[in-house]
């Protein structure tokens, strides 16, 4: 349906808001009205405010079509929002800046959009484990290239896995940053790839092949690829990617690829998640949650570039 539409249609599509919001009604409770509190399936309509509210005929709880979603609290019309969702499902994604551009908004509206909707997809990847074979690998993003066991400030290290058909080829994948408590230098602790394994592999899979050290010639190739087209797609639609929000556009590189990997509708998916996944706020957004990287200076590899 809409997936196979330009752009230029899909915005005369969803050019009026109540178009927008019966869309969203639709991928909000595409089997009816369903109260949030109750889980009662009748309601009564209120149109005295601009955006009608639901009201359970139950439990008396109101709410609107955006309420407990990721369009919650936000200002900007759903059209835009929409244009936001069409560009984002788009091969290679798009950054905010051009986003900004495209939709007439500030850059840092279109930046938190941008967050919002990679919300939504990170949600995708909370609700599935790796089953069957999984093969996990040591991954990089950054530099420049530093041929020693110690990190410079730039390189980020991830754990990259993924589900394996009979064929040898990917059925799912995942990305992950590294904690950092999960380091010792460029190393990936025991721990740290048990806790992986807990966390995204499910417990009925057959076989788990781990390889996390960095200098090891017999790197699982499918996921050595993938890391190569990761860090190109980071580099030349972001222009680099900072470790703080890292994650997230790892999580938007996996739910792309995830999508195409089972030949699914990517805009379809993408407007139900967003539909039932609860906003990020921006103070949440910007708190830094993770554990800064104590890197040795930059003294340190001069040092060592000089002596080898």
């Amino acid at each position: 349906m809409v997936e196979s539409l330009g752009f230029e249609e899909f915005c005369e599509r969803f050019e009026q808001e109540d178009v927008c919001r019966a869309a969203l009604y639709e991928a909000r409770w595409p089997d009816g009205f369903r109260c949030p509190r109750c889980d009662d399936q009748h309601a009564y309509v209120i149109r005295s405010r601009k955006l009608p509210l639901y009201e359970c005929s139950s439990c008396r709880h109101q709410t609107s079509h955006i309420a407990g979603t990721i369009f919650e609290g936000s200002r900007t019309p759903l059209r835009l929002w929409f244009q936001a969702l069409y560009l984002h499902a788009q091969p290679g994604g798009i950054s905010a800046l051009r986003l900004a551009s495209i939709i007439d908004t500030t850059y840092k509206t279109a930046w938190l959009i941008c967050h919002k909707i990679r919300h939504a997809m990170r949600e995708a990847d909370k609700s599935e484990l790796l089953t069957g074979l999984v093969r996990i690998n040591w991954g990089q993003y950054g530099g420049p290239y530093n041929p020693t066991v110690y990190l410079h400030p730039q390189e980020h290290i991830l754990l990259m896995a993924a589900s394996i058909e009979e064929t040898g080829e990917l059925a799912q994948v995942k990305i992950k940053q590294v904690p950092q408590d999960h380091l010792n230098e460029g190393y990936i602790v025991s721990f740290g790839k048990r806790q992986f394994i807990k966390e995204h592999v499910a417990p009925d899979a057959y076989e788990v092949i781990v390889e996390t050290r960095k200098f090891r010639a017999n790197k699982f190739q499918p996921l050595f690829q993938m890391c190569k087209k990761l860090n190109c797609w980071l580099n030349f639609t972001f222009h680099g990617i900072g470790g703080k929000h890292l994650q997230a556009y790892l999580d938007q590189y996996c739910f792309g690829m995830n999508m195409q990997l089972r030949r699914q509708p990517i805009l379809t998916k993408l407007l139900e998640l967003s539909a039932s996944t609860p906003t990020l706020t921006y103070p949440v957004l910007i708190r830094d949650k993770t554990a800064r990287r104590k890197s040795r200076p930059l003294s340190f590899f001069r040092v060592r570039a000089a002596a080898s």
